[in-house]
């Protein structure tokens, strides 16, 4: 009779085959959310070649399969291992700021606390409780009728206007929280935000993270602990605990902030290199990206003999419609299919000047789309 490891595992196979029936090239917008990928791989992993990120991309979208069906399985906690100070994993009587990311099956940090028999409040995005709110719900509710659990869980949407104040509440109860640090899609900063984020390094580049983990931490003397999910080679998904994360009683809380904050990117940097396909936070990292300051040139540089730059650009379809893609800015511009034709086979081309104009062509070199 097979083990529950060998079932999972068979499971997880059954999930392998069907992902691999699709054809990703026919799926619609999945040539813009490739290139965004990629684009962003890049700026933050540079030593990646750019002819691996295809392979990754694919590898990424298959563990978000894998993580969709851990949240519908039972057992995937009963498989999980732990590494780190695991010890921080079990129950306590003093509550805990679990800090986690989207890295491996994330969402198996609040299955395994929840079993551990912690009272537990999820934060998250509203789109993400919309989305996958109901699933959650039912895993915690098959876990409390399998092991008889009366422990405590509730979600709180992170952009409701009593969030703070709300979880405030909870981590005074003795309750643990459970919070994304690396951020959503719909938690990016917006105009009018900028109190509430901090710039931290992630690798070589900065990022905007919201400060309100800290926030909490010093202001209820609750420790962060950060946790890094990810699945090994052999499938078996790992939840490493690191060194918590003590507020100083009297400390300047924005140096408290500051300090925590960048930690918990620290921490998190080389799991990252390890395990860069696991991660789903590529799709939307961009959108907290801290811009890069750019020497403006306002003399035009004498062009002879153009090439496109491939390093800055990427071309492709949406919805049909050519689009020239900026993987330094993340900006779309949507192009006539001559002028795409024309970047493809701008080496065959003895004057680009004379074919696309004086103005348009002092413009593609400005934008240094051509160089």
């Amino acid at each position: 009779m097979p083990t529950a490891k060998q079932l999972y595992k068979q499971e997880l196979d059954h999930c392998r085959d069907h992902f691999e029936r699709v054809d990703l090239l026919k799926e619609r917008g999945y040539l813009m959310k490739f290139t965004t990928f990629s684009a962003t791989v890049e700026n933050f992993l540079p030593t990646i070649s750019r002819q691996k990120h295809a392979t990754m991309f694919r590898e990424l979208l298959l563990q978000q399969i894998f993580t969709s069906f851990d949240q519908k399985c039972l057992t995937a906690g009963d498989l999980v291992k732990l590494r780190g100070a695991s010890q921080l994993l079990k129950k306590s009587d003093t509550p805990k700021i679990y800090c986690t990311y989207h890295l491996g099956s994330y969402r198996l940090l609040t299955s395994v606390l929840f079993r551990q028999g912690i009272d537990c409040v999820l934060l998250v995005g509203s789109n993400m409780n919309r989305t996958q709110g109901d699933g959650m719900a039912e895993h915690i509710e098959g876990l409390r009728k399998k092991h008889g659990l009366t422990n405590v869980f509730r979600v709180v949407e992170a952009g409701s206007p009593s969030a703070g104040l709300t979880v405030l509440r909870e981590l005074k109860a003795g309750r643990s929280l459970i919070v994304f640090v690396d951020g959503s899609a719909e938690t990016a900063p917006e105009a009018g935000e900028e109190t509430q984020f901090l710039s931290v390094r992630l690798g070589n580049r900065r990022v905007l993270t919201r400060k309100g983990v800290g926030y909490l931490s010093h202001a209820t003397g609750i420790p962060i602990v950060p946790v890094v999910s990810y699945r090994e080679p052999d499938m078996t998904n790992i939840l490493h605990c690191l060194k918590p994360i003590r507020p100083i009683v009297r400390s300047d809380r924005e140096i408290y902030c500051q300090e925590a904050m960048q930690q918990l990117y620290d921490e998190f940097w080389p799991f990252l290199i390890r395990y860069p396909e696991q991660w789903e936070g590529w799709n939307y990292i961009h959108s907290f990206l801290e811009p890069q300051t750019h020497t403006d040139s306002s003399a035009r540089k004498d062009v002879l003999r153009p090439a496109f730059n491939e390093a800055r650009y990427s071309l492709c379809d949406l919805q049909q419609a050519p689009i020239l893609f900026d993987r330094q800015l993340y900006q779309t511009y949507e192009i006539t299919e001559d002028l795409r034709d024309l970047l493809l086979n701008i080496n065959t081309v003895e004057s680009v000047e004379d074919i696309v104009g004086q103005e348009v062509f002092g413009e593609l070199i400005d934008m240094e789309v051509l160089h």
